[in-house]
This record gives structure tokens, sequence and C-alpha cells, in this order.
């Protein structure tokens, strides 16, 4: 799926991976679309440098914004640039479609296994 989607990402002409797409997809449905970049460390569970490398990456290609926190000057907020936005809404759109192609191929009892398959091991895994 990782690889479809990263080939349909280069094909409607962005350039970046799905690997990247948590950092815009949190702040995408964040309340504001403005968060700091510890916070976005901490959703992920991910350390502060890395995050650092992907907004850095993300900002030279157009997709995000760093501004200062007007309260806590020590404090970088990251926004969504209008590419940013759009980005997110085409990949959403591409998921739904991607998710059309794969269940319209299953019988309502191989979808209904399917997801059952899936939420057993979406719990194992969370233990």
């Amino acid at each position: 799926m990782a690889r479809k989607s990263n080939r349909e990402l280069t094909r409607l002409g962005f350039t970046l991976q799905i690997e990247q797409f948590p950092i815009l997809f949190i702040i995408y449905f964040s309340e504001d679309n403005l968060l700091s970049q510890q916070d976005i460390a901490n959703m992920l569970q991910k350390d502060k440098s890395g995050i650092q490398r992907s907004i850095r990456t993300l900002e030279r290609d157009g997709y995000l914004r760093i501004v200062s926190d007007d309260v806590d000057r020590r404090k970088n907020l990251i926004q969504l640039t209008p590419a940013g936005k759009l980005v997110v809404e085409k990949v959403i759109e591409t998921a739904e479609v991607m998710d059309k192609q794969v269940t319209d191929q299953l019988s309502a009892e191989e979808l209904a296994s399917f997801l059952t398959t899936l939420r057993k091991i979406t719990t194992i895994l969370e233990k």
C-alpha cells in the first residue's frame, strides 16, 4: 500500500513520501492547524531531533511554515501552507479511491472477515 501510495503521489507531482504524512496529518487535524515541534514529537512518540529534520524538509518543499510563538519566543510553531493542506486533502481522496478499489473486489463476507482480522491484529499490536 505504501509503495502504491508513493507512486500515486509522484504521479500527481508531489515531492514527498507517505512516511512524511503523519506530521502533516497531525497538524491538519489539530484544533487550530498550529502545533509546536515538541507537541508533534510527543504525539508521534518520536524524538524531537528526528521530527525537526522532517519538518525542515517539509518546509523546504513548501508544505509547512515555521513561525515563532508570540507567547514564548523560544518555541517554534508549525503550520501547513496551502500546498500542505492541498496534499493532505489529495492523500485523503486517494486513500478513499484505493479503499474502494480494494473493497469493491471483496464479497461482503470477505470484507467482514478482513475487518475482523485487522481489528484482532490491531488489538494484539496495541498490547
